[in-house]
């Protein structure tokens, strides 16, 4: 298994097919951040067929689910995100592949898309939290702020040197727009905090996180950036240029330091 030396962690990223058969990694991941494609017709590139027939896209679900479990720990997470029909409506598929559904995380943000006068704006996805086994959570390594500090429970919770409470079942975070500071240029990424969030919540220092749709190396920087170890893969060739980039200018900033 991989380790990590003091602050140096060490990363790959695989130009590959999620769904290959009997995908084979040299290590086990203890946490998959799992954000594939939704089937909404998106337009990533030629190489990404977004407009399936749905017992395509389910197949398609049932490989990549395959291979993470299959290159999982005995005890290991997996996050899949997605919006809330699909988890819903796919959720035997993960666990006929041997995955258990722990949590549902509500993931939630602003939003001045698809509006309707028939019903609501979507402005909201799942996240559907599996588990291998019995995978230990860290709780307390990702905290929010008190609601109420002036209630007396709480009040005392602050003497005690405690410095917020657990996070909720929904994360308000908005989404990561190619405006942001730290958009990588890839079609739509997932915002840093939501994975900062899965990773802190399951995962030690050294453990290894994996993502099976890589995109704009998102799992990456923050694995990075947390000094956990990372497995990125892609079959999309910008993934990979994506990703050779930021590991450059990485060392280039080692560099400077030292």
């Amino acid at each position: 298994m991989i380790t990590i030396d003091k602050d140096y962690t060490h990363h790959i990223h695989i130009l590959g097919d999620a769904t290959e058969n009997n995908l084979k990694l040299h290590v086990k991941i203890k946490t998959w951040v799992f954000d594939p494609p939704y089937n909404i017709n998106y337009n990533y590139s030629k190489l990404v067929d977004d407009n399936l027939p749905q017992i395509e896209y389910y197949d398609y679900l049932r490989k990549c689910s395959k291979n993470m479990i299959n290159n999982s720990c005995e005890s290991a997470n997996m996050f899949h995100i997605n919006t809330p029909e699909n988890c819903t409506r796919t959720l035997n598929i993960f666990e006929e592949t041997g995955w258990k559904l722990k949590q549902i995380i509500s993931w939630v943000y602003s939003s001045n898309k698809g509006m309707s006068n028939s019903k609501c704006t979507n402005a909201h996805r799942s996240i559907f939290w599996f588990v291998k086994g019995e995978p230990e959570t860290y709780m307390d390594a990702k905290i929010q702020p008190y609601k109420n500090p002036n209630h007396p429970r709480v009040e005392k919770y602050i003497q005690e040197g405690k410095r917020g409470t657990h996070l909720y079942s929904w994360w308000n975070i908005q989404l990561r727009k190619g405006n942001s500071k730290d958009h990588s240029g890839w079609y739509n990424s997932l915002p840093s905090e939501l994975v900062e969030n899965i990773i802190l919540l399951t995962t030690k220092k050294s453990e290894i996180v994996g993502d099976l749709n890589a995109g704009g190396c998102t799992t990456y920087s923050n694995a990075k950036r947390l000094l956990r170890n990372s497995v990125s893969i892609d079959i999309d060739p910008k993934s990979k240029e994506i990703f050779d980039k930021l590991r450059s200018q990485t060392t280039l900033l080692k560099e400077m330091i030292l």
